[in-house]
């Protein structure tokens, strides 16, 4: 699986790169969709998308999800619909290959030991939010070792609340069948996306912040346990 989906990603990362070179990365977007399906299909791995008819096309969100493995983004950036970037960590950004590319389309970099970047990163977030395109966080932070979900870092749910739009909480089912944090091998499987439904921000102001960071956490688990449906 290995050998099939290295020299595909190179061969994605190559031509985003070249077109971001004279165009923007909304003209690319189309191919990054396009290789976030191919990617896990190559790797035997099926996706199933649930709830997504909570949305209501054409509007901003934060969309916060748990992490699992390291396919993740191919199968949200397949399932979420519309333009939607995310926040990378900054050290990813001088990866050989994957570096490059999450430059070239143009993800958003946040580094915990760098206020300036975070800072910069931030203001480039909120931008998008106030122009009407969405934003993808892992609020976790790292990829999960047991399955469990751990505490959600803040930065999300201030930047809804401030850009007043709706936080939507997803689930990622099924993804250690296929790929688990230190370990390289990858397995066939099926992964399900679930979204939750949209969590308004109105009337909540920065003193809000860790209630609606609890409260979507709590979501991403009930989805994921069963407890709550797709769309709920």
């Amino acid at each position: 699986m290995w050998s099939v989906g290295v020299p595909h990603l190179i061969g994605w990362t190559g031509f985003v790169m070249a077109v971001s070179k004279f165009s923007d990365t909304r003209r690319v977007d189309w191919a990054l969709k396009l290789m976030a399906r191919a990617v896990p299909k190559l790797a035997g791995i099926g996706v199933e998308v649930l709830g997504r008819e909570a949305l209501e096309e054409g509007t901003p969100y934060v969309y916060v999800v748990n992490h699992v493995n390291i396919f993740d983004m191919f199968v949200l950036y397949r399932a979420i619909p519309g333009y939607v970037r995310s926040l990378e960590l900054a050290e990813h950004f001088s990866w050989p290959i994957f570096g490059q590319f999450i430059t070239a389309t143009g993800q958003i970099p946040v580094d915990p030991n760098d206020r300036r970047v975070t800072a910069w990163g931030l203001r480039r977030a909120t931008a998008m939010l106030k122009d009407g395109d969405s934003l993808l966080v892992l609020p976790e932070g790292s990829r999960t070792l047991d399955g469990s979900v751990g505490r959600f870092y803040p930065g999300a749910f201030r930047l809804a609340i401030k850009s007043k739009v709706q936080v939507v909480p997803m689930a990622i089912k099924g993804g250690r069948t296929v790929s688990r944090r230190g370990e390289w091998r990858v397995k066939s499987g099926k992964t399900q996306v679930v979204f939750g439904a949209p969590v308004s921000t109105d009337g909540m102001t920065l003193k809000n912040t860790d209630e609606l960071g609890g409260r979507c956490r709590e979501i991403v688990i009930d989805l994921l346990q069963g407890r709550r449906g797709p769309g709920e």
